[in-house]
């Protein structure tokens, strides 16, 4: 629970400018330095956090502004509390200087660590988005020999299509990857259109045939519902990622079926899969980044999330009901919108 608040908090801190980070740093060093008029202990640590959010978040100059009103506001709220003649003691302006430099030296490293881990994602960034186009070109340049040479045998063609799952599931990794943080800053454009549900339901299974052929499972597509306005492009990918996910934890026999039906509060996509359930305390948490079933193998953790903010980013909600050996349902819901000449997504108010 503590996990989800803290990656839901940097979520939203990270959409923030610098500037109303700054205010919100400042809002928590006033509820500090209140606190610490009122109450006996010295709350010095907890100065450090409003510093570090505005060191973060907010980059060098807002921490050092937080930092300044800190070391102030406790020696002010020491002063006051010792009385008017003792504000002025050696001791306590030591005390300020000593604080002071503390502070700027916690913002210096915050920010230092910021910058470092800026660079470390844009360079991840920048390797991952040059991971896409060869990706690209071997599946198509596989797709291309595997329809157009009638001489290849058998095995010849097993090793062309196991060539290419495994390119087609990298290649869904690295999309993962790039979009997640780009929902996150909220730098992804979602567009909304009237959209046929049986028809991006296919396509979002096109793609996973091979893969499900493989493992011996069934995909069954069930849409109960003709059309929807939603971004096609992110639900057709929700969808791959869910079904996907399904796929590595079927047993051989099984299926996975896929149904997109009317719901109260818009447009209701589930994934049902026959695999062995995930665990209640794992169930909470397993849309955050990183977090994975414990004991299975592969993958970043990065696909659910990824699924989580694409949905929000529509305006939905996404959850999972899951019963331990008997399987587990993947829904999200959309909610209705109104279709745009843009192409943007607006609510309808119907």
């Amino acid at each position: 629970m503590l996990s989800r608040l803290l990656w839901r908090a940097d979520a939203r801190l990270g959409r923030m400018s610098r500037r109303r980070v700054a205010v919100v740093a400042l809002f928590l060093a006033v509820a500090v330095g209140v606190a610490d008029h009122f109450l006996a202990p010295d709350l010095l640590l907890l100065y450090l956090v409003p510093i570090m959010v505005a060191a973060w978040y907010g980059g060098r100059k807002s921490g050092m502004v937080v930092a300044l009103y800190a070391a102030a506001s406790a020696f002010l709220t020491q002063a006051l509390a010792a009385g008017a003649g003792q504000m002025v003691d050696p001791v306590s302006i030591v005390n300020l200087g000593i604080r002071l430099a503390s502070y700027l030296a916690m913002v210096w490293v915050v920010a230092r660590l910021r910058e470092s881990r800026r660079q470390q994602r844009d360079l991840v960034g920048f390797l991952v988005h040059d991971l896409r186009s060869p990706l690209s070109s071997a599946i198509t340049g596989l797709l291309t020999l595997q329809q157009n040479h009638r001489s290849l045998d058998d095995e010849e063609r097993e090793m062309i299509e196991l060539a290419l799952v495994s390119n087609q599931r990298a290649l869904t990794l690295v999309n993962s990857i790039l979009d997640v943080a780009k929902l996150e800053g909220g730098k992804m454009a979602v567009r909304c259109v009237d959209t046929d549900l049986g028809e991006l339901i296919r396509q979002a299974l096109e793609g996973l045939r091979l893969w499900a052929r493989g493992a011996e499972v069934e995909l069954v597509s069930e849409p109960r519902l003709d059309r929807w306005v939603l971004d096609p492009d992110l639900t057709s990918r929700v969808l791959t990622n869910l079904v996907g996910n399904a796929l590595k934890f079927s047993p051989q026999g099984g299926s996975v079926v896929v149904t997109a039906e009317p719901d109260p509060h818009g447009v209701r996509f589930s994934v049902r899969d026959q695999g062995p359930g995930i665990p209640p305390e794992v169930a909470e948490e397993i849309f955050e980044p990183f977090v994975q079933v414990k004991g299975t193998r592969g993958g970043t953790g990065l696909g659910l999330t990824f699924c989580q903010l694409a949905v929000k980013a529509q305006g939905g909600r996404i959850g999972v009901q899951s019963q331990l050996g008997q399987g587990s349902t993947f829904w999200f819901v959309l909610p209705p919108h109104a279709p745009t000449s843009a192409g943007e997504c607006e609510p309808d108010g119907e």
